[in-house]
């Protein structure tokens, strides 16, 4: 068995790791509610209403938080492993 190298000063990052994961799961958090705010929205019958571009957005900010979430996890794991 061997032992890894040691690893550099730019190499992961604990802190690097947990916003990622935290952006993740707020993202999932969001996603729920703005898909059970356009469902219930829907069933009411409120198709074109204001409310449903709401409904909308937070999707679209829930997106923009899963894809900076799984980009920053991308980020730090391969800076985690990266080989020289």
């Amino acid at each position: 068995m061997t032992t890894p190298a040691p690893r550099a000063s730019g190499s992961g990052s604990t802190l690097r790791l947990l916003i990622g994961l935290v952006l993740t799961m707020v993202a999932m958090a969001t996603a729920a509610i703005g898909f059970s705010r356009l469902f219930n929205l829907l069933e009411a019958g409120g198709y074109g209403t204001p409310p449903i571009r709401t409904a909308l957005a937070i999707l679209g900010v829930s997106g923009a938080f899963l894809a900076s979430g799984i980009a920053t996890l991308i980020w730090e794991i391969s800076k985690r492993y990266e080989r020289y």
